[in-house]
């Protein structure tokens, strides 16, 4: 860590860390999330052709006993794979697995019930269709690690619209979504981590 270098960002919101010269303007912005957007506490971290230019954290972690944000301070990050499941999706593509057009239903059968029966890769992929919310989904079988069960749940799901009327995030199940078809077009039946081991870390 700039231990020496630590200087150059002021404390008077709790904030510490550092910018290098030219990155200012990020250290102005951060500062202004706790100074004028009521931020509680938060970290950026940026580097640029492999080099930290941007370390900053500052606040609390906890609203309730005032414990500040540390450098080392642990949060949740939520979608951070989602380019890496994109990634393997392009992959598999290029290689003839299977067309954007093409129904899931064809690849992956149970999946055609309730509604989702024509739903395309591409409406899959570019989330529209419908498949958006896991409300009906208990957090134990969300985090349960035995796809079996959930994947037969979100088998199961009707759209909340019409597939490919309109657009809706499937932040939460976009992720199984994308990792079953890998499984059901991959000759090798791979999983979504095998696969991306396999096929981009390896090489």
């Amino acid at each position: 860590m700039y231990k020496n270098e630590k200087k150059n960002v002021k404390n008077s919101s709790p904030i510490n860390g550092y910018v290098k010269p030219g990155f200012e303007k990020v250290k102005n912005e951060f500062v202004k999330n706790f100074d004028e957007r009521g931020e509680l506490g938060a970290a950026c971290s940026i580097y640029l052709k492999g080099e930290k230019v941007v370390d900053l954290w500052g606040g609390v972690k906890d609203h309730q006993t005032k414990e500040l944000w540390e450098e080392d301070t642990m949060v949740t990050v939520f979608s951070s794979t989602k380019g890496f499941s994109a990634l393997a999706v392009a992959i598999a593509h290029s290689k003839g697995y299977f067309d954007f057009d093409d129904k899931v239903s064809t690849y992956w059968k149970e999946f055609g019930q309730n509604g989702k029966e024509n739903i395309t890769i591409r409406q899959l992929l570019n989330h529209q269709a419908g498949l958006s919310t896991i409300k009906d989904l208990p957090i134990y079988k969300i985090s349960d690690f035995d796809t079996s069960n959930i994947i037969g749940e979100l088998e199961k799901k009707k759209p909340v619209w019409e597939p490919g009327s309109r657009h809706g995030y499937h932040c939460w199940t976009i992720g199984w979504f994308i990792s079953e078809l890998i499984k059901r077009t991959d000759p090798h039946n791979r999983s979504l981590s095998d696969f991306f081991r396999e096929e981009v870390q390896n090489h």
